[in-house]
């Protein structure tokens, strides 16, 4: 792991979307914890208090946020968001089968393409970061 601050404000913020996504989930499976509409501001709060520690960061140490976003991490967050949408991509018309089938309503189908969007590229990133791959 990097000793850089914005690569590690960078991972911080990845693992908290990943955390706070899949925390939820399970916690609205289970039925405990607060309302969806609760997480959804939690999680929303969460990534935007992040983004301004980033932000704070990146200004602190402009020295960093060149090695910070060198080659090798560009192309491992250009591979995070291709793996991203194409996972978006999967969940999508796996939604729409279940919908067309009648397996699942637009609305749950909607809501479950939520997770996708938020976790796929984070995930992805984080194991690039576990893999060597990027800071």
């Amino acid at each position: 792991m990097s000793r850089n601050p914005v690569a590690f404000v960078r991972m911080l913020t990845m693992a908290s979307a990943v955390v706070l996504i899949v925390v939820s989930l399970a916690a609205i499976f289970a039925g405990v914890g607060p309302s969806g509409q609760t997480w959804a501001w939690i999680i929303g709060g969460t990534m935007f208090a992040l983004s301004v520690l980033s932000l704070v960061v990146n200004m602190a140490f402009p020295g960093q946020s060149d090695c910070a976003w060198d080659e090798m991490n560009l192309a491992a967050h250009r591979a995070s968001l291709v793996f991203g949408y194409w996972a978006a991509l999967a969940a999508f018309l796996l939604m729409l089968s279940l919908v067309l089938t009648g397996w699942l309503e637009a609305q749950a189908a909607f809501y479950w393409m939520g997770p996708v969007l938020g976790i796929a590229p984070a995930l992805h990133f984080l194991a690039s970061i576990l893999r060597g791959r990027a800071d």
